[in-house]
């Protein structure tokens, strides 16, 4: 399973402002460094919790159906708000895109699948032949975005800041604002 983004989130969880003002920094010398500390803390929580913070399209790449999806197909990014499509890919580079009409979406946001009334659809290829289309994401905005996840994005940056000349670990703080939101504990 490969996951590709298609289109990227519009904007990032906290913004760089936010984050200066939580790190109780008044200058512009680091805002590079402080903006790539952001995108890691992002990157961080959504692999902690398997879900995407803001909304962004994704092409997920499968080379057999999942088999904890009972006829169909797990996705490994959550929540999803839509399936775009899903197309079957041939070793010829020819594809097949299935019609809506054979699959439904159970699961938004906890173990999102795809599931298919009369039986998945054949693989045309061992490798990579099946492509899912979907977007995923808790909000279009920040500020829509559950504020124990911004807080744990805050946290993740502070202790990235504060540690990057040592070793550290995923802050316990961050861990709990995680927590209720993590398929598993964390």
């Amino acid at each position: 399973m490969s996951i590709t983004i298609i289109t990227p989130p519009a904007s990032e969880p906290v913004s760089l402002a936010e984050a200066k003002l939580y790190l109780r920094i008044d200058h512009a010398h680091e805002d590079d460094l402080i903006v790539t500390m952001i995108g890691a803390a992002r990157e961080a929580v959504e692999a902690a919790i398997g879900r995407a913070l803001i909304t962004r399209r994704v092409r997920e790449s499968l080379d057999i159906w999942r088999r904890e999806a009972v006829h169909g197909a797990v996705l490994g990014l959550g929540p999803v708000t839509d399936v775009i499509a899903v197309r079957l890919l041939a070793d010829n580079g020819s594809q097949s895109v299935l019609d809506p009409e054979r699959y439904r979406f159970e699961g938004g946001r906890d173990r999102p699948r795809l599931v298919f009334a009369s039986g998945v659809p054949a693989t045309l290829r061992d490798v990579g032949g099946i492509e899912i289309e979907y977007e995923c994401g808790y909000a279009e905005a920040a500020s829509d975005l559950p504020v124990a996840l911004r807080l744990a994005v805050l946290q993740i940056v502070a202790s990235l800041y504060e540690l990057r000349q040592g070793a550290g670990g995923m802050p316990e703080m961050a861990r709990a604002l995680m927590r209720p939101y993590a398929p598993a504990r964390l």
